[in-house]
Protein backbone atom coordinates (compact mmCIF):
# COMPACT_ATOMS: atom_id res chain seq x y z
CA UNK A 1 0.00 0.00 0.00
CA UNK A 2 2.70 2.12 0.81
CA UNK A 3 4.37 1.76 -2.42
CA UNK A 4 1.23 2.35 -4.13
CA UNK A 5 0.56 5.51 -2.36
CA UNK A 6 4.36 6.89 -3.30
CA UNK A 7 3.60 6.03 -6.74
CA UNK A 8 0.65 8.45 -6.72
CA UNK A 9 2.41 10.79 -5.27
CA UNK A 10 5.23 10.76 -7.64
CA UNK A 11 2.80 10.79 -10.79
CA UNK A 12 0.76 13.90 -8.93
CA UNK A 13 4.49 15.44 -8.77
CA UNK A 14 5.60 15.18 -12.28
CA UNK A 15 2.35 16.69 -13.24
CA UNK A 16 2.81 19.47 -11.36
CA UNK A 17 5.64 20.23 -12.24
CA UNK A 18 4.96 19.93 -16.12
CA UNK A 19 2.24 22.28 -15.67
CA UNK A 20 -1.29 20.33 -15.38
CA UNK A 21 -2.13 17.93 -18.46
CA UNK A 22 1.53 18.61 -20.28
CA UNK A 23 3.81 15.95 -19.64
CA UNK A 24 7.92 17.58 -19.81
CA UNK A 25 10.04 16.08 -22.87
CA UNK A 26 12.70 14.34 -20.82
CA UNK A 27 10.00 12.79 -18.40
CA UNK A 28 10.18 9.15 -20.19
CA UNK A 29 7.46 7.89 -17.67
CA UNK A 30 4.08 10.58 -17.90
CA UNK A 31 2.95 8.10 -21.18
CA UNK A 32 3.02 4.81 -21.65
CA UNK A 33 4.48 4.86 -25.12
CA UNK A 34 7.06 7.09 -26.96
CA UNK A 35 6.06 10.78 -28.39
CA UNK A 36 6.89 9.36 -31.84
CA UNK A 37 4.50 6.48 -31.36
CA UNK A 38 1.95 8.69 -30.42
CA UNK A 39 2.35 10.69 -32.93
CA UNK A 40 1.89 8.06 -35.67
CA UNK A 41 -1.16 7.34 -33.39
CA UNK A 42 -3.10 10.27 -32.79
CA UNK A 43 -2.30 11.03 -36.58
CA UNK A 44 -3.95 8.31 -38.06
CA UNK A 45 -6.72 8.78 -35.85
CA UNK A 46 -6.96 12.07 -37.02
CA UNK A 47 -6.95 11.14 -40.67
CA UNK A 48 -9.79 8.85 -40.23
CA UNK A 49 -11.69 11.19 -38.44
CA UNK A 50 -10.71 14.07 -41.33
CA UNK A 51 -12.46 11.46 -43.94
CA UNK A 52 -15.31 10.68 -42.41
CA UNK A 53 -16.01 14.18 -41.64
CA UNK A 54 -17.85 14.17 -44.89
CA UNK A 55 -19.76 17.70 -44.12
CA UNK A 56 -16.41 19.76 -43.20
CA UNK A 57 -14.78 18.42 -46.22
CA UNK A 58 -17.62 18.72 -48.34
CA UNK A 59 -18.10 22.44 -47.39
CA UNK A 60 -14.29 22.72 -48.11
CA UNK A 61 -14.66 21.50 -51.38
CA UNK A 62 -17.47 23.50 -52.27
CA UNK A 63 -15.78 26.82 -50.73
CA UNK A 64 -13.27 26.36 -53.24
CA UNK A 65 -15.26 25.59 -56.28
CA UNK A 66 -17.88 27.94 -55.79
CA UNK A 67 -16.19 30.84 -55.10
CA UNK A 68 -13.47 30.28 -58.57
CA UNK A 69 -16.40 29.79 -60.31
CA UNK A 70 -18.02 32.77 -58.72
CA UNK A 71 -14.64 35.01 -59.80
CA UNK A 72 -13.69 33.33 -62.73
CA UNK A 73 -17.08 33.78 -64.49
CA UNK A 74 -17.09 37.77 -63.50
CA UNK A 75 -13.65 38.09 -64.68
CA UNK A 76 -14.44 35.49 -67.90
CA UNK A 77 -11.59 34.93 -70.73
CA UNK A 78 -9.87 38.30 -70.50
CA UNK A 79 -8.08 39.25 -73.27
CA UNK A 80 -5.11 41.66 -73.37
CA UNK A 81 -6.34 44.97 -73.44
CA UNK A 82 -5.10 47.65 -70.86
CA UNK A 83 -8.42 47.96 -68.89
CA UNK A 84 -7.90 43.85 -68.66
CA UNK A 85 -4.81 44.39 -66.97
CA UNK A 86 -6.72 45.81 -64.02
CA UNK A 87 -9.07 43.29 -64.41
CA UNK A 88 -6.25 40.28 -64.10
CA UNK A 89 -5.42 42.53 -61.11
CA UNK A 90 -8.92 42.75 -59.41
CA UNK A 91 -9.42 38.52 -60.05
CA UNK A 92 -6.28 37.66 -58.14
CA UNK A 93 -6.98 39.62 -55.42
CA UNK A 94 -10.17 38.13 -55.21
CA UNK A 95 -8.22 34.52 -54.87
CA UNK A 96 -6.48 36.37 -51.35
CA UNK A 97 -10.12 37.33 -50.30
CA UNK A 98 -10.75 33.79 -50.61
CA UNK A 99 -8.19 33.03 -47.84
CA UNK A 100 -10.19 35.32 -44.92
CA UNK A 101 -12.64 32.32 -45.34
CA UNK A 102 -10.16 29.59 -45.18
CA UNK A 103 -9.33 30.83 -42.21
CA UNK A 104 -13.24 31.66 -40.48
CA UNK A 105 -14.00 27.67 -41.30
CA UNK A 106 -11.24 25.84 -40.48
CA UNK A 107 -11.23 27.12 -36.60
CA UNK A 108 -14.43 25.53 -35.58
CA UNK A 109 -12.85 22.03 -35.99
CA UNK A 110 -9.72 23.32 -34.50
CA UNK A 111 -11.66 23.75 -31.61
CA UNK A 112 -13.63 21.04 -31.23
CA UNK A 113 -10.46 18.66 -31.86
CA UNK A 114 -8.83 20.48 -28.87
CA UNK A 115 -12.05 19.99 -26.91
CA UNK A 116 -11.58 16.51 -27.19
CA UNK A 117 -7.71 16.50 -26.63
CA UNK A 118 -8.06 18.27 -23.17
CA UNK A 119 -10.26 15.12 -22.12
CA UNK A 120 -7.99 12.69 -23.32
CA UNK A 121 -4.98 14.06 -22.04
CA UNK A 122 -6.20 14.20 -19.18
CA UNK A 123 -5.43 10.69 -18.72
CA UNK A 124 -2.12 11.26 -19.91
CA UNK A 125 -3.11 9.36 -23.40
CA UNK A 126 -0.52 11.17 -25.40
CA UNK A 127 0.89 14.14 -25.40
CA UNK A 128 0.49 17.92 -26.66
CA UNK A 129 3.21 17.06 -29.22
CA UNK A 130 1.06 14.58 -30.73
CA UNK A 131 -1.94 16.36 -31.09
CA UNK A 132 -0.28 19.45 -32.03
CA UNK A 133 1.29 17.61 -35.20
CA UNK A 134 -1.95 15.30 -36.15
CA UNK A 135 -4.03 18.87 -35.91
CA UNK A 136 -2.39 20.93 -38.01
CA UNK A 137 -0.64 18.59 -40.57
CA UNK A 138 -3.92 16.45 -41.40
CA UNK A 139 -5.53 19.26 -42.79
CA UNK A 140 -3.39 19.51 -45.18
CA UNK A 141 -3.73 16.62 -47.54
CA UNK A 142 -7.50 17.52 -47.97
CA UNK A 143 -6.85 21.37 -48.07
CA UNK A 144 -4.59 20.43 -51.12
CA UNK A 145 -7.20 18.62 -52.88
CA UNK A 146 -9.56 21.67 -52.06
CA UNK A 147 -6.90 24.18 -53.53
CA UNK A 148 -6.53 22.05 -57.18
CA UNK A 149 -10.03 22.18 -57.66
CA UNK A 150 -10.15 25.75 -57.20
CA UNK A 151 -7.56 26.16 -59.50
CA UNK A 152 -8.86 23.94 -62.15
CA UNK A 153 -12.16 25.53 -62.12
CA UNK A 154 -10.40 29.45 -61.80
CA UNK A 155 -7.16 29.48 -64.27
CA UNK A 156 -8.84 28.83 -67.40
CA UNK A 157 -11.90 30.36 -66.91
CA UNK A 158 -10.08 33.74 -66.28
CA UNK A 159 -7.87 32.95 -69.25
CA UNK A 160 -4.63 34.07 -67.27
CA UNK A 161 -1.24 33.18 -68.96
CA UNK A 162 -1.35 29.74 -70.67
CA UNK A 163 2.66 29.35 -70.51
CA UNK A 164 2.94 26.00 -68.52
CA UNK A 165 6.23 27.09 -66.63
CA UNK A 166 3.15 30.47 -65.32
CA UNK A 167 0.43 27.54 -64.80
CA UNK A 168 2.80 25.49 -62.70
CA UNK A 169 3.76 28.59 -60.65
CA UNK A 170 -0.16 29.75 -59.93
CA UNK A 171 -0.70 26.22 -58.73
CA UNK A 172 2.12 25.83 -56.43
CA UNK A 173 1.30 29.53 -55.04
CA UNK A 174 -1.90 29.16 -54.81
CA UNK A 175 -1.51 25.75 -52.64
CA UNK A 176 0.98 27.41 -50.56
CA UNK A 177 -1.66 30.53 -49.89
CA UNK A 178 -4.16 28.12 -49.10
CA UNK A 179 -1.80 26.29 -46.72
CA UNK A 180 -0.88 30.16 -45.26
CA UNK A 181 -4.59 30.37 -44.52
CA UNK A 182 -5.29 26.86 -42.67
CA UNK A 183 -2.22 27.58 -40.66
CA UNK A 184 -3.36 31.30 -39.75
CA UNK A 185 -6.75 30.39 -38.79
CA UNK A 186 -5.36 27.95 -36.80
CA UNK A 187 -2.64 29.91 -35.36
CA UNK A 188 -5.45 31.99 -33.69
CA UNK A 189 -7.75 29.69 -32.85
CA UNK A 190 -5.28 28.15 -30.73
CA UNK A 191 -5.12 31.36 -28.24
CA UNK A 192 -9.22 31.87 -27.82
CA UNK A 193 -11.84 29.58 -25.70
CA UNK A 194 -13.93 29.38 -28.75
CA UNK A 195 -15.24 30.12 -32.62
CA UNK A 196 -17.49 33.03 -31.54
CA UNK A 197 -14.04 34.43 -29.62
CA UNK A 198 -11.87 33.38 -32.87
CA UNK A 199 -15.04 35.16 -35.36
CA UNK A 200 -14.23 38.45 -33.58
CA UNK A 201 -10.61 38.06 -33.34
CA UNK A 202 -10.13 37.35 -37.40
CA UNK A 203 -10.89 40.55 -38.59
CA UNK A 204 -7.92 42.59 -36.56
CA UNK A 205 -5.23 40.12 -38.57
CA UNK A 206 -7.77 39.77 -42.16
CA UNK A 207 -8.47 43.61 -42.49
CA UNK A 208 -4.80 44.56 -41.92
CA UNK A 209 -3.01 42.16 -43.74
CA UNK A 210 -5.50 42.88 -46.61
CA UNK A 211 -5.55 46.76 -46.93
CA UNK A 212 -2.16 47.07 -47.15
CA UNK A 213 -1.28 44.47 -49.78
CA UNK A 214 -0.80 46.51 -52.68
CA UNK A 215 -4.13 46.61 -54.27
CA UNK A 216 -6.86 48.44 -52.63
CA UNK A 217 -4.08 51.32 -51.67
CA UNK A 218 -0.78 51.25 -54.50
CA UNK A 219 2.13 51.43 -52.72
CA UNK A 220 3.27 55.23 -54.09
CA UNK A 221 -0.19 56.51 -52.43
CA UNK A 222 0.39 54.46 -48.97
CA UNK A 223 0.38 56.43 -46.12
CA UNK A 224 4.71 56.79 -44.93
CA UNK A 225 3.37 54.93 -41.54
CA UNK A 226 1.78 51.61 -43.55
CA UNK A 227 4.58 51.37 -46.54
CA UNK A 228 7.67 51.47 -44.15
CA UNK A 229 6.67 48.42 -42.23
CA UNK A 230 2.76 47.19 -42.41
CA UNK A 231 3.04 46.55 -46.01
CA UNK A 232 6.40 44.18 -45.60
CA UNK A 233 4.73 42.48 -43.38
CA UNK A 234 1.42 41.47 -45.42
CA UNK A 235 1.55 38.07 -46.27
CA UNK A 236 -0.95 38.67 -49.10
CA UNK A 237 1.00 41.26 -50.75
CA UNK A 238 3.74 38.52 -51.55
CA UNK A 239 0.94 36.22 -52.64
CA UNK A 240 -0.34 38.67 -54.70
CA UNK A 241 2.60 40.31 -56.54
CA UNK A 242 3.50 36.56 -56.83
CA UNK A 243 0.55 35.82 -59.07
CA UNK A 244 0.39 39.29 -61.13
CA UNK A 245 3.50 39.30 -62.12
CA UNK A 246 3.76 35.58 -63.02
CA UNK A 247 0.52 36.70 -65.19
CA UNK A 248 1.38 39.90 -66.70
CA UNK A 249 5.66 39.42 -67.38
CA UNK A 250 6.15 39.53 -71.39
CA UNK A 251 2.41 39.73 -71.90
CA UNK A 252 1.81 41.78 -75.00
CA UNK A 253 -0.64 44.76 -74.60
CA UNK A 254 -3.02 44.95 -77.55
CA UNK A 255 -5.16 48.47 -76.60
CA UNK A 256 -9.13 47.84 -77.56
CA UNK A 257 -10.79 50.64 -79.55
CA UNK A 258 -12.06 52.47 -76.70
CA UNK A 259 -8.92 52.52 -74.94
CA UNK A 260 -6.96 54.43 -77.08
CA UNK A 261 -6.01 58.35 -75.99
CA UNK A 262 -6.04 60.09 -79.01
CA UNK A 263 -4.27 63.73 -79.74
CA UNK A 264 -3.31 65.66 -82.44
CA UNK A 265 0.46 66.24 -83.80
CA UNK A 266 1.62 69.61 -85.02
CA UNK A 267 1.30 70.45 -88.87
CA UNK A 268 3.69 68.27 -90.99
CA UNK A 269 4.79 65.81 -88.63
CA UNK A 270 3.73 62.27 -87.66
CA UNK A 271 2.80 60.81 -84.57
CA UNK A 272 6.13 58.88 -84.32
CA UNK A 273 7.97 62.26 -85.36
CA UNK A 274 6.32 64.13 -82.79
CA UNK A 275 5.98 61.92 -79.73
CA UNK A 276 8.06 59.21 -80.55
CA UNK A 277 11.25 59.66 -78.54
CA UNK A 278 8.90 60.46 -75.61
CA UNK A 279 7.24 56.91 -75.83
CA UNK A 280 10.55 55.31 -75.96
CA UNK A 281 11.65 56.72 -72.51
CA UNK A 282 8.10 56.32 -70.94
CA UNK A 283 5.39 53.40 -71.69
CA UNK A 284 3.03 52.25 -73.69
CA UNK A 285 3.13 52.95 -77.82
CA UNK A 286 1.94 54.68 -80.73
CA UNK A 287 -1.36 52.59 -82.47
CA UNK A 288 -0.74 54.62 -85.33
CA UNK A 289 2.79 56.43 -85.93
CA UNK A 290 2.69 56.86 -89.26
CA UNK A 291 -0.16 59.22 -89.21
CA UNK A 292 -0.21 62.87 -88.95
CA UNK A 293 -3.45 62.89 -87.33
CA UNK A 294 -5.70 61.71 -84.48
CA UNK A 295 -2.33 59.87 -82.90
CA UNK A 296 -3.87 57.04 -80.84
CA UNK A 297 -1.72 56.41 -77.64
CA UNK A 298 -1.84 52.94 -75.58
CA UNK A 299 -0.67 53.74 -72.07
CA UNK A 300 1.06 50.46 -72.21
CA UNK A 301 3.04 48.13 -74.19
CA UNK A 302 3.68 45.11 -71.78
CA UNK A 303 1.84 43.88 -69.04
CA UNK A 304 5.61 44.60 -67.14
CA UNK A 305 4.62 48.08 -67.98
CA UNK A 306 1.52 47.55 -65.49
CA UNK A 307 2.36 46.03 -62.30
CA UNK A 308 5.83 48.40 -62.23
CA UNK A 309 3.90 51.12 -61.02
CA UNK A 310 2.84 49.15 -57.91
CA UNK A 311 6.27 48.50 -57.06
CA UNK A 312 6.01 44.55 -57.97
CA UNK A 313 8.95 42.84 -59.97
CA UNK A 314 8.96 39.04 -61.82
CA UNK A 315 12.13 38.93 -60.04
CA UNK A 316 10.42 38.60 -56.48
CA UNK A 317 8.34 35.52 -57.84
CA UNK A 318 10.34 32.58 -55.68
CA UNK A 319 11.14 35.01 -53.25
CA UNK A 320 7.49 35.72 -52.53
CA UNK A 321 7.44 32.06 -52.56
CA UNK A 322 10.06 31.42 -49.99
CA UNK A 323 8.39 34.09 -47.41
CA UNK A 324 4.89 32.26 -47.77
CA UNK A 325 6.56 29.43 -46.42
CA UNK A 326 7.68 31.47 -43.60
CA UNK A 327 4.89 32.92 -42.80
CA UNK A 328 3.14 28.85 -42.74
CA UNK A 329 6.60 28.02 -40.42
CA UNK A 330 5.39 30.56 -38.31
CA UNK A 331 2.15 30.06 -37.58
CA UNK A 332 3.04 26.41 -37.04
CA UNK A 333 5.09 27.41 -34.29
CA UNK A 334 2.92 29.66 -32.62
CA UNK A 335 0.15 27.21 -32.62
CA UNK A 336 2.24 24.08 -31.53
CA UNK A 337 3.13 27.03 -28.79
CA UNK A 338 -0.04 27.67 -27.91
CA UNK A 339 -1.25 24.34 -27.62
CA UNK A 340 1.59 23.22 -24.95
CA UNK A 341 0.61 26.29 -22.73
CA UNK A 342 -2.98 26.76 -23.74
CA UNK A 343 -4.97 25.32 -20.77
CA UNK A 344 -8.39 23.50 -22.18
CA UNK A 345 -10.00 22.80 -18.79
CA UNK A 346 -9.90 26.07 -16.99
CA UNK A 347 -11.50 26.20 -14.20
Amino acid sequence: RQSVLSEISRINDLKHQAGGDHGEAGDDKVFARSYLYQIKLVTQRMLLMQWRNLEYQTTRVALQVICALAVGFSYFNLSSGSVDMQNRVMACFFTSILGVLVINSGQPEFIRQRQYYGRETSTNQYGWRAFAVAIIFTEWPFAIVANTLFVVCFYWTVGLNSLSDRIGYFYILYVTFGLFALSLGQAIASFVPNDMIAAMVNPIFTAFITLVCGVTIPYALMPKFFSAWLYWLSPFMYFIEGLITNDLHGSKVQCHPEELYTFEPPSNMTCNEYAGQWVQSAMGYINNPDDSSACKFCPYSVGDEFYRTLNWSFSHRWRNFGILFGFIAFNIAFTMLMIRVYKVNKR
